[in-house]
């Protein structure tokens, strides 16, 4: 199986998500077959009430082994100069929505797993593929909760394909995620009677920009093993386009933090619950997702490091599905293509990083599952 080819093929499917991504797991879930992947499909429904799928693939009879990890949705696809939806090559590289962030390193674990004849493996080897990990890590979290292959496997090791160019990265930052509302009274704003939820909201946030400069500052809240080193904030926030000769009814902001490993952020979610109180501003935690931390004296960051030729692991951060696997597991984040095209418009991914991208791959499942399987 080509890599290119599969690649191109998953590609062709808007799964941005906030549409549904059935469609596509459909395609991928054919693919998994074909390269003799049995199939478990994992099904729910977002809050928007779109269809989302996740599936996960075995081959090889036992338990333990190693888990190939990856995601079908994207981020939304404007501005592009060629079609976001087809592959398009040029000068080595190959364009298309999803090509680095990760329909090309998922394409890889499928191309690596057909490599593999399963009477050869003495452990099996897993492709996992969720959906939401750009919004919620809804599909990691359904798949850890509800995936009867899963549960049953006893899998120790993973590898979260995320595009890092094949560095290898045993930490990230977490999500620590606030919703902040606050109501007020809509009337005509020349007659004085109305309450603007953005005269409620303003003085909250305010607050929060120095409760967020007193954290940024707090050695506790630092790490030097991460670029930056502190816990990095956003904040945004809209009343509903409320006409400016309106008093807003409503006002909402999102608080959106990365937290990073060995820190207590129970005080910061006290404190935030205690501003909200204050300024009459309704304050939720929507969720708290914690921060991958591997050891690197694991097995899976010092295989990861022979097999690449890398000399030491990594800190990235941004967040991966691994905020949710790495609950079960040993994980490493790995996969072919650069985070620097992410999410861009015209986002794309070096043709030799799918061919480098199935070798490393195809190197762990030897290691694990066949040379020296635990």
């Amino acid at each position: 199986m080509d890599a290119i080819d599969i690649t191109a093929e998953f590609v062709s499917y808007n799964s941005a998500s906030q549409l549904s991504n059935a469609s596509l797991s459909k395609a991928i879930a054919k693919r998994m077959r074909q390269a003799g992947l049995t199939v478990e499909r994992v099904d729910y429904r977002d809050a928007n009430g779109e269809l989302k799928v996740s599936l996960v693939g075995k081959k090889g009879r036992g338990t333990g082994g190693l888990a190939l990890m990856g995601h079908s949705d994207v981020v939304p696809a404007d501005g592009w100069a060629t079609d976001p939806f087809k592959l398009t090559a040029k000068n080595g590289r190959l364009y298309g929505r999803g090509s680095a962030d990760m329909k090309g390193s998922v394409a890889c674990m499928i191309a690596t797993a057909a490599a593999f004849s399963a009477k050869d493996l003495k452990r099996p080897v897993y492709v996992v593929v969720t959906a939401d990990e750009e919004t919620t890590s809804g599909g990691a979290r359904a798949v850890l909760n509800r995936s009867k292959t899963l549960k049953s496997s006893r899998v120790r090791y993973g590898i979260i394909g995320e595009p890092t160019l094949l560095d290898v990265v045993y930490a990230h930052k977490g999500a620590f995620k606030v919703e902040a509302t606050a109501k007020g009274r809509a009337t005509h704003s020349s007659t004085g009677r109305g309450v603007n939820a953005n005269h409620l909201m303003i003085p909250f946030l305010n607050d929060m920009l120095g409760l967020i400069n007193r954290v940024e500052n707090d050695p506790a809240y630092r790490n030097n093993t991460f670029d930056p080193p502190h816990c990095t904030w956003n904040i945004v926030m809209g009343d509903g386009d409320t006409a400016s000769n309106v008093t807003a009814r409503e006002s909402r902001a999102t608080i959106n933090a990365r937290p990073m490993p060995d820190q207590d952020w129970n005080p910061i979610q006290k404190k935030v619950e205690r501003l909200g109180q204050k300024h009459g501003v309704k304050v939720n935690v929507g969720y708290e997702l914690q921060p991958l931390y591997t050891p690197p004296a694991s097995r899976i960051i010092r295989e990861a490091l022979k097999v690449t030729g890398k000399r030491k692991p990594k800190t990235v951060a941004y967040g991966t599905d691994g905020m949710i696997f790495g609950k079960a597991m040993e994980l490493v984040v790995m996969g072919p293509g650069s985070i620097q095209q992410a999410h861009k418009t015209d986002e794309w991914i070096a043709r030799d990083q799918l061919h480098k991208g199935v070798d490393a791959f195809a190197r762990m499942v030897s290691r694990f599952c066949i040379e020296d399987p635990e």
